[in-house]
């Protein structure tokens, strides 16, 4: 079994060099590493040529994340393609799991991701906190029931260049990584490793934190990822009805946590939405409630998210910006205090 890893990089020489050599040091090495540079104007270029002939560098004019995308897939021979991010990291054991875990049928491996901030520093939680036992015949129950299921961002995803030869181009509304995990179980078991064996790096030039002119936003453009999702489940029935596969849910978006929050979010700020005529802030906070309860493993991450649903709906419109504000920054906000509290231990150690 061939493994490749590809690389798409856009203006990231703070990290491309981080996630190069990530893919150099694995314990069971990649068969090949493609790194795509779309047009950087800073020195990623420089960085990436210094690699030499241990990774295939391909230098071209910008035309956007999915086009880089497709440009790597097409470069890459590897039997399994792992798109790794510019900005993240693989732990060194992330290619042995995947090897040990794949077999016939699977459309892709998922594994979880620490995340961390711009300086590399976890920030305590992790992507997606897969369940202890998340099984390929959990993944296909829960996709045929909901529409949906548990996955990570691209740089958590080993994928069947079987799968991905039947679908690309998919035509994605803003990156592959949501079509591709959308569909894959129509494809292929779905198999989960809920070890850490990547880093997924928060900093604000994350594509879910522009807005539609590019610049950042201090937490995401709602509106835009609402529509974004739609697309995506749009692509989802059109690969239904290729494969003759009927999902139970007749609205995914309904099943996934984080747009029920979204689109609370988007009424609670006064923003208009694809479907916001389907919403009322009431329903939206049943149905975020009833999902931290069902679907959430983690009776932290549960409790978290009734807590956030509860103090969300009830603040006034003023109070919800600025809690939404804390929600997405907690981590930049809470840096000086742990600086502080740092500095306030070594001097009474």
């Amino acid at each position: 079994m061939k493994i490749s890893i590809v690389i798409t990089v856009y203006n990231y020489e703070r990290y491309v060099g981080l996630a190069i050599d990530s893919a150099l040091n694995q314990t069971r090495p990649a068969d090949e590493i493609v790194v795509v540079d779309d047009g950087s104007i800073d020195g990623s270029r420089q960085i990436i040529a210094a690699y030499g002939d241990r990774i295939r560098a391909i230098f071209q004019a910008n035309q956007g994340n999915i086009a880089a995308f497709e440009v790597g897939y097409r470069a890459a021979t590897g039997d399994v393609l792992l798109f790794l991010d510019a900005d993240d990291i693989l732990m060194p054991t992330a290619i042995e799991n995947v090897v040990a875990h794949w077999k016939e049928g699977v459309s892709k491996v998922q594994f979880n991701l620490e995340i961390i901030d711009g300086a590399g520093t976890p920030v305590g939680r992790s992507f997606c906190a897969f369940p202890t036992s998340y099984t390929s015949d959990d993944v296909r129950a829960e996709f045929v029931r909901s529409g949906t299921y548990i996955w990570p961002v691209m740089s958590g995803n080993a994928y069947s260049r079987e799968f991905l030869r039947q679908v690309i181009p998919l035509n994605p509304p803003v990156g592959y990584d949501g079509a591709l995990n959308t569909i894959a179980p129509l494809y292929g078991d779905v198999v989960t490793v809920p070890a850490i064996l990547g880093q997924y790096r928060l900093h604000g030039r994350n594509i879910s934190r522009n807005d539609g002119k590019g610049r950042a936003q201090r937490f995401p453009d709602f509106p835009r990822q609402i529509g974004f999702r739609v697309k995506e489940f749009d692509i989802l029935k059109a690969h239904c009805d290729r494969k003759s596969v009927h999902v139970q849910a007749a609205r995914p978006i309904d099943n996934e946590i984080v747009f029920i929050n979204y689109r609370l979010a988007s009424r609670k700020l006064g923003l208009s939405y694809v479907g916001e005529d389907a919403d009322t802030s009431s329903s939206l906070l049943c149905r975020g409630l009833w999902l931290a309860l069902a679907r959430t493993t983690q009776w932290r991450a549960a409790a978290s998210h009734i807590v956030w649903f509860t103090a969300l709906f009830l603040s006034p419109s003023w109070l919800s910006y600025r809690l939404i504000m804390l929600r997405f920054n907690r981590a930049e906000l809470l840096r000086p205090l742990l600086r502080f509290g740092s500095v306030i231990r070594r001097k009474h150690a």
